[in-house]
C-alpha cells in the first residue's frame, strides 16, 4: 500500500495486512475495513480528516484473467454522507498494479494543487497549479506529454473543475473512464489533489502460474461464447435501451413516465450505426474478452473545459446506457449526437452523469409546475428536450455559476430543500444518491435493492431489473414481491464479492463466483478459499458498510424510496400496480439477522469476525 500524507507532503510504503486481505478479498472490501478503522465517527466529507482509498483485487491486472481490470475509488460520501465505494474499469487500475502497488491511502490536505505521481515503486508529489481549471481530458493529455520520450504513457485519474469548486455531483475520471457516484470528485477536490499518474513495468505476481493460465483460458473461453456478451460487444450497454422501454421502466421526463417517444433513436443500435461506425469503434477495457465500450467522434459544439476549438474533432467514450437515459429521454432529449456530446462535456468537467441527468431532469420539472422561475434560474428557462439548456448547463453546474448552477452541483436533495414547495415529492434520489435510468416500480426487486444500498440508489447492488424483465422467460415475476428478499441479499453479497475480486460484473453471463472464480482467486494468490468461506466474504463485507453507516446515524427510516414511488406507472408490465417496500424489508432484515431498525446484531458481527464493529 502507498500511504499519502498530502498535509506533509509524504508518501510511504506499508505493507498489506495479509489477515484483512483474506477476510476482506481487496477493493472495496479492504477499503471499507480499512476506513471503518481510520475515519472517527462524524467526520466531515470535505475536511482534511476525510481519507480516500483508491484500492485494487486480487484479480485486478493478471494476465489473461477474466475482465480483471476494476478498482475502486472509497472514501465517505459528501453527497450522501453514507459509506461510498465508486469503481471503474479502464486501465488505470491494471497499471497500478503493474506498478507494484495494490492500493493507495489519501489523507490530509495538501496547501496547494498538487499532483501524486507514481513511476513503479517510486512516488511522489509534484506541484499542480499549472494544471488547476483544466478539464480532466486536458490534464490527462499535458501530464502525459510531460513524459520522457520512449518512456511508458502514464495513465492517468484526475478530477475536473467540477471537483475544483467542490461539487457533491464530482466524478473521478480515469482516463476517459468515470468513478462517478457520491462526490468522490469533490473529496480529492477539497484536499487539492488534481491528479494521480502511474506508469509500471512489472507484472502481476500469481502463485501458480500454469494452472491459473489454464483456468483462466477456460474462462475466456466461457465469456466469448456468451450471446448476452456478444450483444454488448454490438450495441453496449445501450441495448438495455428497448427491453426497458418495453417494460415501462426508461426514466422519461424525471420518471414521470416509464416509456419514452424517442427511444428509437437512442436504442443500442442507433448508436451502433449513427455514432460508433457499425460498432467497429471499440474501446475495451484492460483484458477484456467482449469488449462493450465504444467510441464516437464528434463535432466539438464547446461549452466545455477542452481547449479544443468549435468544429473540432473530439472522441467520447461512449455513452453508456445510464448516461444515454439520464441525459436522453429523462430530459426529453432523443437526439443522439447531443447525448454523446453532453457525455464528453461531463466528462471533461467532471460531473456523474447519472446524478447531472436526474438533477437537471427534476428542475426542469419544478420549473414547469411553477415552482420555481427564471428569477430563481439567473434568466435560464428550463424546458423539456432542450439540447442547448443541457449542454450549457454542464458548465454551470461545474463552475458553480449562477443561480443555475449552484442549484445543480450539489444533487437533487439539496436543490429540493432549497426549492421546497412539495417538490421532494418528486426528488428522485435515495439516501441522497440519484436513482439510476431503471425505473423501481417497474421492479420490486430492484426497489428493494435501491433502498437499502449501502451507498444509495445503486442498479447494481444487485442489478434485480434483469432478472425481472430481461430476456424470452425472465427468472422472476415482476408481478410477485415473495421471495425478493433473499435474493436482493444474495444478490447483493455476490456484487460485493465482484468488486472485491476487481472483475467486471459482466462475468456473470458466463461465469459462475463459486465454481469458476474461487479456483481463479486460489491459483493466483496460493489461498485455498472453499465456496463457503468465500460467499462468507461478501456478507462480512456488506454488514461493515452498513455498521459504517449505522454509525452515522443512518437506519431503517433511511431505507426509503422517493414518494413519486408510491405512484404507480400508468404503464408497463406492473401498470396501475402500486409498490409495497415495507413487506419486504422487514423479510430482508430477517434475512440478514439485523434487528428491526436494519442494524447487524452483536450475534451477527461476532458471527463473521466483525466484533470491532460492534456497538457495545
Amino acid at each position: 500500500m502507498l500511504r499519502v500524507d498530502l498535509s506533509g507532503g509524504s508518501c510511504r510504503e506499508e505493507p498489506l495486512d495479509g489477515s484483512a486481505a483474506r477476510a476482506f478479498l481487496g477493493s472495496k472490501g479492504y477499503a471499507a475495513r480499512l476506513l471503518f478503522r481510520e475515519l472517527a465517527p462524524g467526520t466531515d466529507p470535505l475536511s482534511p480528516r476525510n481519507k480516500v482509498v483508491i484500492m485494487t483485487g486480487p484479480l485486478t491486472g493478471t494476465a489473461g484473467g477474466p475482465m480483471p481490470n476494476r478498482f475502486s475509488v472509497c472514501t465517505r460520501s459528501p453527497l450522501t454522507g453514507t459509506w461510498v465505494d465508486s469503481h471503474c474499469g479502464g486501465h488505470f487500475g491494471p497499471e497500478l498494479k503493474f506498478a507494484g502497488w495494490d492500493g493507495i491511502v489519501i489523507e490530509g490536505r495538501a496547501e496547494r494543487p498538487v499532483h501524486l505521481r507514481i513511476r513503479d515503486l517510486e512516488a511522489g508529489l509534484v506541484p499542480a497549479t499549472d494544471l488547476w481549471g483544466g478539464g480532466t481530458f486536458d490534464t490527462m493529455r499535458k501530464i502525459q506529454g510531460e513524459e520522457p520520450a520512449g518512456r511508458r504513457r502514464p495513465r492517468v485519474l484526475s478530477m475536473g473543475p467540477a471537483g475544483e469548486n467542490l461539487s457533491r455531483i464530482a466524478a473521478v475520471i480515469a482516463d476517459a473512464r468515470a468513478a462517478g457516484r457520491g462526490g468522490t470528485g469533490a473529496v480529492l477536490g477539497s484536499k487539492n489533489l488534481k491528479a494521480i499518474s502511474v506508469a509500471g513495468t512489472g507484472k502481476v505476481p500469481l502463485a501458480d502460474g500454469q494452472l491459473f493460465s489454464a483456468l483462466a483460458t477456460e474462462a475466456r473461453e466461457k465469456l466469448s461464447g456468451s450471446q448476452g456478451l456478444r450483444d454488448r460487444t454490438l450495441e453496449g450497454t445501450a441495448a438495455n435501451v428497448r427491453p426497458v422501454n418495453a417494460s415501462g421502466g426508461l426514466p422519461t421526463r424525471n420518471f414521470q413516465s416509464g416509456r419514452f417517444e424517442g427511444f428509437e433513436d437512442i436504442a443500442g443500435d442507433a448508436l451502433a450505426r449513427h455514432l460508433w461506425n457499425g460498432s467497429q469503434n471499440l474501446r475495451p477495457c484492460w483484458g477484456c474478452v467482449a469488449p462493450c465500450a465504444h467510441f464516437a467522434a464528434l463535432r466539438y459544439r464547446g461549452g466545455g473545459a477542452s481547449p479544443v476549438g468549435r468544429g473540432e474533432m473530439v472522441v467520447d467514450d461512449g455513452p453508456e446506457y445510464e448516461t444515454v437515459v439520464l441525459v436522453g429521454s429523462n430530459l426529453g432529449i432523443s437526439d443522439r449526437e447531443a447525448i454523446a456530446h453532453a457525455d464528453y462535456l461531463l466528462d471533461d468537467w467532471g460531473l456523474d452523469t447519472i446524478s447531472f441527468g436526474n438533477t437537471l431532469g427534476f428542475l426542469i420539472e419544478c420549473f414547469e409546475r411553477g415552482l420555481m422561475d427564471e428569477r430563481e434560474t439567473g434568466g435560464v428557462r428550463l424546458r423539456w428536450g432542450d439540447v442547448a439548456l443541457l449542454h450549457r448547463a454542464i458548465g454551470l453546474a461545474a463552475r458553480r455559476e449562477g443561480p443555475l448552477g449552484a442549484l445543480l452541483a450539489d444533487g437533487v436533495r439539496a436543490a429540493s430543500a432549497r426549492i421546497g414547495k412539495g417538490s421532494g415529492g418528486f426528488a428522485m434520489h435515495v439516501k441522497g444518491l440519484e436513482l439510476p435510468a431503471y425505473d423501481p416500480r417497474q421492479s420490486p426487486g430492484q426497489a428493494l435493492a435501491y433502498a437499502v444500498s449501502d451507498r444509495g440508489a445503486c442498479h447494481l447492488r444487485p442489478f434485480m431489473y434483469g432478472n425481472e424483465h430481461f430476456g424470452r422467460s425472465p427468472r422472476l415475476d415482476p408481478l410477485a414481491q415473495e421471495g425478493r428478499a433473499r435474493e436482493v441479499k444474495s444478490g447483493q453479497e455476490r456484487s460485493a464479492l465482484a468488486d472485491a475480486l476487481g472483475v467486471c460484473k459482466f462475468y456473470a453471463y458466463g461465469l459462475s463466483l463459486t465454481r469458476d472464480m474461487v479456483p481463479i482467486l486460489n491459483a493466483a494468490t496460493g489461498l485455498d478459499y472453499s465456496p463457503e468461506e468465500f460467499l462468507r466474504v461478501g456478507e462480512r463485507i456488506n454488514n461493515l458498510t452498513r455498521m459504517f453507516n449505522a454509525r452515522e446515524g443512518f437506519s431503517a427510516v433511511d431505507d426509503a424510496l422517493p414518494p413519486r414511488c408510491s405512484e404507480p406507472l400508468p404503464e408497463g408490465r406492473r401498470a396501475g400496480v402500486k409498490l409495497e417496500l415495507s413487506g419486504m424489508l422487514a423479510e430482508y432484515y430477517r434475512e440478514c439477522g439485523w434487528d428491526k431498525d436494519g442494524v447487524p446484531t452483536d450475534a451477527k458481527l461476532e458471527e463473521l469476525g466483525l466484533g470491532f464493529a460492534a456497538r457495545r
